[in-house]
């Protein structure tokens, strides 16, 4: 709910536009454990925020309507983009006829599992509550992310978390156990194609019950992490498998690179994996063997975890 009454144009907004990085995402586990009732699955998963992401410029519009600019033309800017749902949301909760222009700067690939969209989604509407004011409590624009995406509310903090229910739920990792991720480098390769998160769901149904992953294995392997502190023994993505099935360069790659003694997973429901380093000498190496299989012109970033 707001915080107040007096309408924040009204008291005269210091601000006029507010940058904010609009960071991506990987999932070190995601055990997905089957269907739940309300359309959704129910899953457990670790998820923690990179130092690589898109940027977002958010100014007040004064001529009553929302405007989303990007430089990547495939992103879609009308009312299909998560940041104009938004928006349109911000307003209902307001009940007052506030507008945004908007400009993306798009970094994280689309369909790459990375959460990009719901990023970009919930940092807007941090930038959008602060040029208002910052009417709306921690609470309401939590509630308010929930209904955008699953992976929404995650992105208000973007804290190392453990992510429950169908993804809405969050519980920051303890800092014994999150303070060593804190600057964990990592390389992030994607080959030229995503994947549909309802075209990955809709597979794991498919082989149902199969394909999914007890609430009790999940648990018992973030237990053994709690204990060891070994971020390579967390690895683990249901959706590894039964996509890696229908592409198979991904499953591929993994193995050469796990055979090569690397640390890494497919993050989300892909296309975009990761793997573990320590330098750049090992970046290195992934980078040659990433290109000797999927191509030299293939996405491929050095980055770390926040």
């Amino acid at each position: 709910m707001a915080q107040g009454g007096a309408s924040a144009l009204n008291r005269g907004i210091a601000m006029n536009s507010v940058t904010l990085a609009s960071p991506a995402k990987i999932n070190l586990m995601l055990s997905v454990h089957g269907p739940r009732g309300d359309g959704f699955h129910a899953l457990t998963s670790v998820v923690v925020a990179l130092d690589f992401g898109d940027t977002l410029r958010v100014a007040l519009n004064q001529e009553g309507v929302d405007r989303l600019s990007c430089n990547d033309p495939a992103v879609p800017t009308g009312e299909a983009n998560l940041i104009i749902q938004a928006a349109v949301a911000l307003r209902a909760e307001l009940g007052e006829a506030v507008n945004f222009d908007i400009d993306l700067e798009k970094r994280i690939p689309m369909g790459a599992g990375l959460g990009g969209g719901s990023s970009n989604a919930a940092v807007a509407l941090r930038a959008m509550n602060q040029l208002t004011g910052e009417r709306l409590c921690r609470d309401s624009l939590l509630e308010i992310a929930a209904e955008l995406g699953s992976d929404c509310p995650f992105f208000m903090d973007a804290v190392p978390a453990i992510m429950t229910g169908r993804g809405e739920v969050l519980e920051a990792l303890p800092s014994k156990i999150a303070d060593p991720l804190t600057g964990q480098q990592i390389v992030l390769f994607r080959p030229d194609f995503g994947i549909n998160t309802g075209w990955a769901y809709s597979r794991l149904l498919a082989a149902s019950p199969s394909a999914y992953e007890s609430v009790e294995m999940a648990l018992e392997r973030l237990e053994i992490y709690r204990i060891a502190g070994a971020t390579e023994e967390l690895l683990y993505n249901t959706f590894e498998s039964s996509v890696g099935r229908k592409y198979l360069a991904i499953p591929c790659l993994l193995r050469e690179l796990r055979a090569a003694g690397f640390a890494c997973l497919m993050s989300g429901s892909g296309s975009c994996c990761f793997a573990l380093t320590s330098g750049k000498g090992e970046s290195a190496q992934i980078r040659d063997i990433c290109q000797k299989a999927w191509g030299s012109e293939i996405f491929f970033i050095e980055t770390s975890i926040r």
